[in-house]
């Protein structure tokens, strides 16, 4: 019987760098996965593809947006509906600095009014919530849930008052407000509202805008508004349970009038 060599040292040198390679690859290739992050299951978006601002606004819901006091979060709220919906579906969208944000849900029309409160940032599933610095506002885009689906989309517009300024505009500019009263206001939201809560003596020729301030402000103040054509241009206001007219100076089709401060304004031609 031959005696069994014994391996060369070389060799064995060889193979256990060999070994050791293969060894720090597949540890290297194991660690790799275990880093992966992996997303978190979104929630479920209905897109919403009727087209937009068909109905007249005489049959548009009354929708207001409000600013809460912690400056974090918005109320979305719809207060009055002339066709039957059982719910609505929303977009939000809006601008926080350079970046654009956007956030959507649902609201249930069993009772009305219906409202939901709308993080201005994010939260993480641990509860750890970031927030949105300079908001400035952007679009929302709703669709109402019924016998005959219909969707909407208006303008918002967020405002910090952080000068203590004595003056309100919409996004669109259309709307323009200025009073001492408006001094005192920290936090501001003018929504082109998608219609109003009650029937109008008149032809409506402007968007509603609707404003609502953070605290609420009382007195007068000094509104020019655009219309979409000219004529006796006539601005009527909403305290929240009926409608004030309030007559101007017209020019063209902008009319400027001495108005009370309240949550809703129209441009009518009477």
């Amino acid at each position: 019987m031959k005696n069994l060599k014994t391996p060369n040292k070389k060799v064995l040198v060889i193979v256990g760098v060999l070994l050791l390679a293969v060894g720090i690859g597949i540890f290297a290739k194991s660690k790799s996965k275990t880093t992966v992050v992996i997303e978190e299951p979104k929630l479920k978006k209905t897109k919403i593809t009727e087209p937009l601002n068909i109905i007249d606004v005489g049959d548009r819901p009354y929708i207001v947006i409000s600013p809460n006091s912690d400056g974090k979060n918005i109320t979305i709220a719809v207060n009055t509906v002339k066709k039957d919906s059982s719910a609505v579906d929303y977009e939000l969208e809006y601008q926080a600095g350079s970046l654009l944000q956007g956030v959507f849900g649902s609201i249930e029309l069993g009772k009305l009014p219906a409202s939901t409160k709308q993080l201005l940032g994010s939260c993480s599933a641990g509860g750890a919530c970031t927030y949105h610095k300079d908001v400035t506002g952007g679009h929302l885009t709703t669709r109402f849930n019924g016998s005959e689906n219909y969707a909407l989309k208006s303008e918002w517009k967020y405002i910090e008052n952080k000068e203590s300024g004595d003056a309100l505009s919409s996004r669109d500019a259309k709307f323009q407000i200025s009073s001492p009263k408006l001094e005192s206001v920290r936090l501001a939201v003018v929504f082109n509202s998608p219609g109003y809560p009650e029937k109008l003596s008149g032809k409506v020729v402007s968007d509603p805008y609707s404003l609502q301030t953070i605290p609420t402000v009382t007195g007068t103040a000094t509104l020019t508004m655009r219309a979409m054509e000219e004529g006796e241009l006539v601005i009527m206001g909403w305290n929240g349970s009926q409608w004030t007219e309030f007559t101007g100076t017209v020019e063209g089709k902008s009319v400027t009038a001495e108005v009370e401060l309240m949550e809703l304004y129209v441009v009518v031609i009477l």
